[in-house]
């Protein structure tokens, strides 16, 4: 009986310590979502995937940066 209340209070210590660091820690950021692969386009410059709404459009081209679709304008006018 006696080992089983020593048990029971390191139980009860490493609990309580559990939650001081729990709460020291503070509350953890939000998860960004994960973006699926059959949402990214390739960059018609570069090659690059990038997610679809992140990339710039261009017609039916897409862009990783508007530098790029800068630069594959230049070369088609």
């Amino acid at each position: 009986m006696f080992g089983l209340r020593i048990l029971l209070f390191f139980a009860g210590i490493a609990l309580v310590v559990w939650i001081l660091v729990r709460l020291a820690r503070g509350p953890r950021p939000p998860q960004r979502p994960r973006v699926k692969s059959g949402d990214t386009v390739k960059c018609a410059r570069c090659g690059v995937y990038v997610p679809r709404e992140e990339a710039l459009r261009d017609g039916e081209r897409y862009y990783c940066s508007d530098k790029h679709r800068l630069e594959d304008q230049g070369g088609r006018q």
